[in-house]
């Protein structure tokens, strides 16, 4: 076999699947005077699947608009290397426009780096098509996105970030609000695409969630930020810290860490 026929080496591969995307280092985080988050050291590898955890307002997502560039850190260095898709919370669109699920994912294609001569209409349906049908939505290109049920308005929103072709998938907490049935649609996408190859930053509250589909997870405790495995994070001690309440953890058969509380705080 010839050289150029051989496939990776092992290493190579290796290589390839620890490349760092992102990574933020010794980074400040928040708005102006307000910091919330302090000593920020996070890198995020190509093929990561890593949560974002806290409690409401303690900085979440804030990180993930350094990462998109829109703010900076107060100090400290953000670096981007992969290109990234974004997903945010289905609040922040506007259900007054009678915007189609089509005319939605296109939003996705805005701002890219093409001169009006070189935007090809007919290859830029093709790629939103491809996106909607990737998301199993091909069918709702044409209805009215304030008209689709929450979780399919989640993965239209997952299909806007994809239209792109991104390295990176960021998602700001795409199931929330969602009945149980949603979030397992939308989640089992999720993992589909990060088997398929994506790398995929997620924020979210919702700590069953969390513990079921992310292999690592940066944790938000005051202004600190923990990362680790979801081992090292979700613990009955930990999180029982953090929110200020009982919270129980189990390990089922499977592997997967079971939270519950006896509190009615919101904790699942």
């Amino acid at each position: 076999m010839s050289g150029e026929d051989a496939s990776p080496s092992t290493d190579e591969a290796s290589k390839v699947e620890s490349e760092v995307l992102i990574s933020l280092k010794n980074a400040e985080i928040g708005y102006k005077n307000l910091s919330l988050v302090k000593n920020v050291n996070l890198e995020i590898r190509r093929g990561d699947f890593i949560a974002i955890v806290g409690p409401n307002g303690s900085g979440k997502t804030t990180i993930l608009r350094n990462i998109l560039g829109v703010l900076k850190p107060l100090s400290g260095k953000c670096e981007v290397k992969g290109t990234l898709g974004y997903s945010p919370q289905r609040s922040q669109l506007d259900p007054i426009f009678p915007f189609t699920a089509e005319e939605v994912v296109a939003m996705g294609l805005l701002g890219l780096e093409e001169t009006a001569e070189e935007i090809d209409l007919a290859e830029n349906s093709k790629r939103v098509a491809g996106a909607l049908d990737s998301c199993g939505m091909l069918g709702f290109r044409d209805r009215l996105f304030r008209e689709l049920s929450g979780g399919q308005k989640q993965r239209v929103l997952v299909a806007r970030a994809l239209v792109s072709e991104p390295e990176v998938l960021i998602l700001d907490e795409p199931t929330n609000d969602l009945d149980l049935r949603g979030e397992h649609e939308v989640m089992e996408l999720v993992r589909t695409l990060h088997e398929e190859g994506r790398t995929v930053v997620m924020v979210s509250h919702i700590l069953h969630v969390v513990s079921r589909y992310a292999h690592r997870i940066a944790l938000i405790n005051g202004s600190e930020l923990i990362v680790d495995d979801a081992s090292g994070i979700l613990t009955s001690e930990r999180l029982g810290e953090l929110y200020g309440i009982p919270i129980s953890v189990f390990v089922a058969e499977d592997g997967r860490r079971l939270i519950s509380s006896n509190s009615e705080g919101e904790v699942r």
